[in-house]
């Protein structure tokens, strides 16, 4: 009976923990469902938008019917909008390249080059680090900065205000409590100083709205957590609010600094998908060009809601900005690189940078009509309007006079010339807006033949510079792929909050059941005093299948068999036994890895603790005040201030520490026992153990800790205080536990292999059993008490 009550504890215990983590996982996630305490009354009227006209919107063109009686695409300049998306300036106080001295040159030369509706800047706007650059802290330095080149652009200004939009970035709320916490400088220094806006542009030819949400969290946790980003049941109250203030546009527009993938979206009365199905374009910003050239071309067609999310490079390093034309609601858009003599450009006066006011910059194309295949949006785009169109149209911004703008379709000189049709609008200098548009006929039906075409624009001016762009193009609604998997398509449409909470519950599980309890549970039935007996039996059909294994392996090796047939079924033969015997001797080890109390229920503690206690504990916004600036970081969520903060940055530290976990209930059970009872003896030829317990192995799992909890939790520690040790009970703690059983198993002591005189292929089953190591033979025998 009692091996029997031992097991019900085990058993008992564990589900009544894991039922606690459940209860700890729906508390973290409870603000994604449920308005906060201080929430407005949510009878409240939407949100005023800004508007650029008293104009009335026209009706929403969802469907774009051919019936419609909107002007056609001909030689006319009218029924065009143009809006520059830029992002992630990181101004910094510290970093001598790009930056300041990128934002100002976008400042003074692209924003007058192209004088367009909107600037739009989806955060980032400084970048919030210490000296060391390690940790983060909101410099107030920087924000002066960001306000200084605001007032001498006096973008601010242009249009009534309506001109330049911001929104902050994680790197805008490192180390900030609240939004009205006085380290939020961007309340005071930012141009739109508000969580988030809705502008809709009214023109006579249509409507257009721009939706900016700001999905930092609630609370702005110290670097180097807060990388992800979400938008709980409040922020997704205030984004419906807006969504619905846009109903009736030609074209909504979702700005957000987070691309979808990293972030994690509430509810209130709709869910994020249903209310981006409205949506033409979500732009956003955040990942740079990430590295090794993934990131190059971060955009995704999200075809199940219809819209294009477009991620921009940073403006940071790679000083890159990107122009948008809607033209009779086809939207079309193009990226620039600033034309600077290196990118990124030194920067050595750092936040007293000053430039020139402009330098001098190649033409900007944008081919309008026919547009890109490959951006099509069917749900939102009058696309059948192409076909009918009676010009090529194409926007050239230049600064110098152009001397030619040639066009050429299938590598064939185009026999048309462009003209220019374009105009500036605006009662002042301050707000003007420029639409340099230039045209060429062409017979559209001669194209409309189901077939791919390409269509190449070459603008130079009078000094010589020259920019040529290329575009294919077709008549069908359908979209030519894209083929940008692995320059970073393939991340755009990740749902890393789905991947992370599904693999950090998978493989916990895996982890805790097969290597833990399930363990136990068989060595519980084991009576202690057959434990080495039971081990024997193990070696024998270890033996066994060790012996098979290089009975295959030499029939395989030897050559003399030429029949492929043959061959693979003695690889398939190999393999299979390989496998076997892997899992058999690991299991092997498991179960006698749960006889050594002082390996085993440590490693259950750390399991345990995973699922129902914080991995750190430590001041995680040290700007706020005594009592905020303590929180726990759970796997589930970060818990500070009384209340959930859903972090997807938990569940990353969480995969972490449960891989770190799993890879040492991997080793440590294998390493705790002698290898004779896996491999016969003798036949290892001259090395005297094998190569799992050689020095290599041995340093790699040192290093390993070392690197993958070790330094991680000095970082935690030099970023979140000393408590994050105390209190570290998945990342310090554990680190300091594998340290200790990777020194008394790998380097205090030696596992001798009892080898024997002799030993047959298959040794008989009285064959003396291993010997075990003087620490193994204390903790058994303290089991048995």
């Amino acid at each position: 009976m009692r091996p029997l009550f031992k097991s019900l504890a085990l058993v008992t215990a564990t589900l009544l923990l894991w039922a606690y983590g459940l209860h700890l996982y729906h508390a973290a996630n409870r603000p994604l469902a449920l308005l906060s305490a201080a929430a407005p009354d949510a009878s409240r009227p939407p949100p005023p938008s800004s508007s650029s006209s008293s104009t009335t919107a026209m009706p929403a063109t969802a469907s774009h019917q051919s019936t419609d009686s909107s002007p056609p695409l001909d030689d006319s300049s009218s029924s065009i909008v143009t809006f520059i998306h830029a992002s992630d300036v990181h101004i910094s106080k510290y970093y001598a390249k790009g930056g300041l001295v990128h934002f100002l040159h976008f400042l003074r030369t692209a924003v007058p080059l192209v004088s367009p509706r909107l600037v739009a800047v989806t955060g980032d706007l400084t970048d919030g680090k210490d000296r060391q650059r390690l940790t983060s802290q909101q410099q107030i330095d920087e924000w002066r900065a960001y306000r200084r080149a605001l007032d001498e652009s006096g973008v601010e200004k242009r249009l009534n205000g309506t001109f330049y939009r911001d929104q902050r970035g994680n790197h805008d709320c490192f180390n900030v409590f609240s939004f009205d916490a006085k380290d939020n400088h961007f309340r005071d220094h930012a141009a739109v100083r508000e969580p988030g806006y809705l502008l809709r542009i009214d023109e006579p030819f249509g409507s257009y709205s721009f939706v900016a949400t700001d999905a930092c969290p609630k609370h702005g946790f110290a670097r180097p957590l807060n990388f992800f980003g979400y938008l709980d049941a409040d922020g997704m109250r205030l984004l419906e609010d807006r969504m619905d203030a846009a109903q009736g546009s030609n074209h909504t527009f979702l700005l957000n600094h987070y691309p979808v993938s990293t972030m994690l979206y509430g509810r209130y009365r709709r869910s994020f998908a249903d209310m981006v199905r409205n949506v033409s374009v979500f732009l956003c910003g955040h990942l740079h060009h990430l590295a090794g050239g993934i990131g190059e071309q971060l955009q995704a067609y999200k075809v199940r809601e219809g819209y294009w999310e477009l991620e921009l490079g940073d403006m940071k390093e790679h000083a890159v900005y990107r122009v948008y034309a809607v033209d009779h609601d086809l939207v079309s858009f193009v990226d620039v690189t600033l034309p600077l003599p290196t990118v990124p450009l030194p920067n050595p006066d750092l936040l007293a940078a000053n430039v020139p006011a402009a330098v001098p910059h190649p033409p900007v194309v944008l081919v309008t009509n026919p547009k890109d295949a490959r951006y099509l949006l069917p749900r939102h785009e009058p696309l059948h309007r192409m076909r009918g169109s009676s010009h090529i149209r194409l926007l050239v911004w230049a600064d110098r006079p152009l001397a030619s703008v040639v066009l050429a379709i299938d590598d064939t000189p185009h026999p048309h010339a462009a003209v220019y049709r374009g105009h500036e609008s605006g009662a002042t200098s301050a707000d003007l807006v420029k639409t340099p548009l230039w045209v060429a006929p062409w017979n559209a039906s001669q194209y409309d033949d189901g077939q791919v075409h390409w269509l190449e624009a070459t603008a130079t001016d009078v000094d010589g510079k020259t920019t040529t762009t290329r575009l294919p193009f077709h008549f069908s609604p359908d979209l030519l792929a894209l083929d940008n998997d692995a320059r970073g398509g393939w991340i755009m449409r990740q749902d890393f909050a789905a991947i992370f909470r599904t693999s950090a519950v998978a493989s916990y599980l895996l982890m805790a059941v097969f290597l833990l309890v399930l363990p136990r549970l068989w060595a519980n039935h084991l009576p202690a005093s057959d434990v080495r007996a039971w081990l024997a039996a193990r070696r024998l059909e270890h033996h066994k299948d060790d012996a098979r294994m290089r009975h295959v392996w030499a029939a395989f090796t030897r050559g003399d068999i030429v029949n492929p047939l043959v061959l693979a079924k003695l690889l398939l033969a190999m393999l299979s036994t390989h496998t076997r015997f892997c899992v058999s001797t690991q299991f092997t080890a498991q179960v006698y890895f749960a006889t050594i109390p002082w390996l085993f229920w440590p490693a259950y503690f750390f399991a345990m603790a995973l699922a129902t206690l914080p991995l750190f504990t430590g001041r995680l916004i040290p700007s706020a005040s005594a009592g905020d600036a303590i929180g726990s970081v759970y796997v589930y969520g970060i818990y500070i201030a009384g209340e959930w903060s859903p972090l997807l940055d938990s569940w990353g530290y969480g995969l972490t520490s449960i891989a770190a976990l799993a890879l040492l209930l991997l080793y440590l059970p294998v390493a705790a026992a002698s290898w004779s009872v896996f491999y016969v003896a003798g036949r290892q030829g001259a090395r005297s153990r094998p190569w799992y317990r050689g020095l290599a192995v041995r340093v790699a799992m040192a290093a390993f800790i070392l690197l993958y909890l070790g330094i991680p939790s000095l970082m935690t520690v030099y970023t979140y205080g000393f408590t994050s040790v105390v209190f570290g009970y998945g990342r310090a703690w554990l680190f300091f536990a594998a340290a200790a059983a990777l020194y008394v198993l790998d380097w205090r002591y030696s596992i001798p292999s009892s080898s024997s005189s002799s030993s047959p292929s298959y040794p008989s089953p009285s064959s003396s059993p291993p010997r075990e190591p003087a620490y193994t033979r204390v903790a058994a025998s303290a089991d048995q008490q």
